[in-house]
């Protein structure tokens, strides 16, 4: 009788702790949504806009690419598809729209306001981020817990710009001439045939200045800016011509603003519209051919 009793007892518990996991899963089912679903955002996402604490950047989706709509050029993919990650994240958890809610996770910090827009229409305010990089997120009037990516609240061109292709699409292989001017001369300080270029030791660090080049940032110019570029004391003009016909392939703009150096491609009659970043030794590797 002893043993009938244990073994309907050890049975009752396992009834119980089965309807208690049941339940449970039944609990965390409420929650089992991405964060697109919760704010019922199927949409293809056409534009994102990232606000903190004043400063915005917009993306918007172009053909190729989504594009940096300040500056006209392409984000880095990894970067949205790491924003498009973390709006594809499971709700963890949700809390009331309360003002003990708002207070305590994070909402009423002024000093740390951040919020996404998405397709000119939903926005997402962001609270706290806590110890297990867990985000709050406030939209209508439901907050909700999502694993958060770090680096996707970021506003400035810098942190997304698309940095895996080179500025300049000339190889190695292509012949060309080197001209090197400074500012507005009309004679060049230095010219190097393509045979000299290549073969020439004394001249590799010039080459390696022009190839595999990227960028560390971009910026556009205007008419005004190009004005004041052209008169710059730190303006440096590279052309490459064609050893043949004598026409030029290419023309560059390097210059000095600040502690930044900046490349340019100018091509025909038309000005540049975009100035790259990059890094100082390539002006030093350059500008070291126009010195008296």
């Amino acid at each position: 009788m002893k043993k009938l009793i244990i073994i309907i007892a050890i049975l009752g518990a396992l009834v119980i702790a089965n309807i208690l996991i049941n339940t449970d899963n039944s609990d965390a089912k409420k929650f089992n949504k991405t964060l697109l679903e919760a704010i019922d955002s199927t949409d293809l996402a056409l534009s994102f806009e990232i606000l903190v604490n004043g400063s915005k950047l917009k993306l918007v989706k172009r053909e190729s690419c989504y594009e940096i709509q300040s500056i006209d050029y392409c984000a880095d993919n990894k970067k949205v598809q790491l924003l498009k990650n973390f709006l594809n994240n499971d709700v963890e958890d949700i809390y009331e729209n309360t003002a003990e809610n708002l207070d305590r996770l994070g909402f009423n910090n002024i000093n740390n306001k951040s919020s996404i827009v998405i397709n000119d229409s939903k926005l997402l305010s962001f609270g706290n981020i806590n110890q297990y990089s867990k985000i709050y997120v406030l939209y209508s009037n439901i907050i909700y817990k999502v694993h958060y990516y770090k680096s996707i609240l970021k506003t400035s061109s810098k942190d997304w710009i698309d940095k895996s292709s080179p500025i300049i699409n000339t190889v190695e292989s292509d012949e060309f001439n080197i001209m090197i001017h400074e500012k507005t001369e009309i004679n060049p300080c230095a010219k190097i045939i393509h045979r000299d270029l290549i073969s020439d030791k004394k001249f590799s660090t010039l080459r390696n200045s022009f190839f595999d080049l990227y960028a560390s940032d971009v910026k556009k110019i205007s008419i005004s800016s190009y004005d004041e570029i052209s008169k710059s004391n730190s303006l440096i003009k590279v052309y490459f011509e064609n050893p043949y016909s004598k026409n030029i392939v290419n023309f560059f703009m390097i210059w000095r603003e600040d502690h930044l150096v900046y490349f340019a491609e100018r091509k025909s009659l038309i000005l540049p519209s975009l100035a790259f970043v990059i890094p100082n030794s390539v002006y030093d590797n350059i500008s070291i051919y126009c010195k008296k």
